[in-house]
């Protein structure tokens, strides 16, 4: 339905003419009029009935006239929803996260963002690094923040934080090995908790196994999990190793839940990303969120 049509439509029910309809949108009767006919026609009925030189609106007019100031009300709240988005910092702001950011970065930069811009609020999104980044090319998710750096080129990514790689284990699993460096060969056969395809810690996993001539499949799965907090809970009850972060996990080595086995050949470092679409028009709350986390 048209909207020029429809408030053509409401000008002459409220002043019950067609000629100062037109006077007062600065169109001709001859316009207001077509543009009412073809509501008419659109929806089927009758709208207004001429009694000589009176305009009296039908029944169906007064139900379309009482939808249609909701309509024009809700246009106008959007107008200034717009106009306020355009000139200030507020919002809700959608972001993208993989798990391990979503744990440990991710709030202590809502945390301090929110000191500085409180009339912004954030809905978060939850998934594996692959599938945020497909949402964010997309147009889907304004930012993402992810475990691996983006290879499109339409996807703008800085780096945020470098983080250590690590093996963990329940501190007093049965099966655990003596402590000591242990090779890949000693690992492979010990029970592991697997992450689910896609996501950047099971890439990093599967890169390095690579440089060792080995693959997941050379390893004794005993668990396969989606997310990281399940994979530390089924280490931390010695379901089995799992491969992860010591951002997430340092606080349940700490306090001696888990320990971290000496693997020389899957230790290492890897860098997380805030990411977002370079095509991407940026209202004040996106621009600051960025600008307040990669300056």
């Amino acid at each position: 339905m048209d909207v020029r049509k429809l408030e053509a439509f409401c000008r002459v029910y409220e002043l019950q003419s067609f000629s100062k309809a037109g006077d007062v949108m600065f169109l001709s009767q001859p316009t207001i009029s077509s543009h009412v006919a073809n509501l008419e026609e659109e929806l089927g009925v009758k709208l207004f009935d001429r009694l000589g030189r009176k305009v009296i609106p039908t029944q169906a007019g007064d139900v379309l006239y009482g939808n249609a100031i909701k309509v024009f009300a809700n246009l106008d709240r959007a107008k200034a929803s717009i106009e306020m988005l355009r000139d200030r910092v507020v919002g809700d702001l959608g972001i993208g996260c993989s798990t391990i950011p979503s744990l440990s970065i991710l709030p202590g930069m809502l945390a301090g963002f929110s000191k500085k811009y409180p009339e912004v609020s954030f809905t978060i999104h939850t998934h594996d690094s692959s599938e945020v980044l497909k949402r964010v090319l997309s147009g889907a998710w304004p930012v993402g923040i992810v475990g691996q750096k983006p290879e499109d080129a339409e996807i703008v990514a800085h780096h945020l934080v470098d983080d250590e790689i690590m093996v963990v284990a329940a501190r007093n699993a049965s099966w655990l090995p003596e402590s000591g460096a242990l090779s890949l060969a000693q690992v492979a056969s010990l029970p592991w908790i697997m992450r689910e395809r896609g996501s950047a810690t099971r890439l990093v996993l599967e890169r390095a196994l690579e440089g060792s001539g080995r693959s997941i499949q050379d390893l004794t799965i005993r668990c396969r999990v989606e997310g990281t907090s399940e994979s530390l809970a089924h280490a931390a009850n010695g379901v089995g190793i799992c491969f992860t972060s010591r951002l997430v996990a340092e606080d349940m080595i700490a306090r001696g839940v888990l320990t971290a086995l000496d693997i020389p050949e899957l230790s290492g470092t890897r860098q997380f990303y805030l990411v977002y679409h370079s095509g991407r028009h940026m209202f004040p709350a996106l621009k600051a969120f960025v600008d307040f986390n990669t300056k």
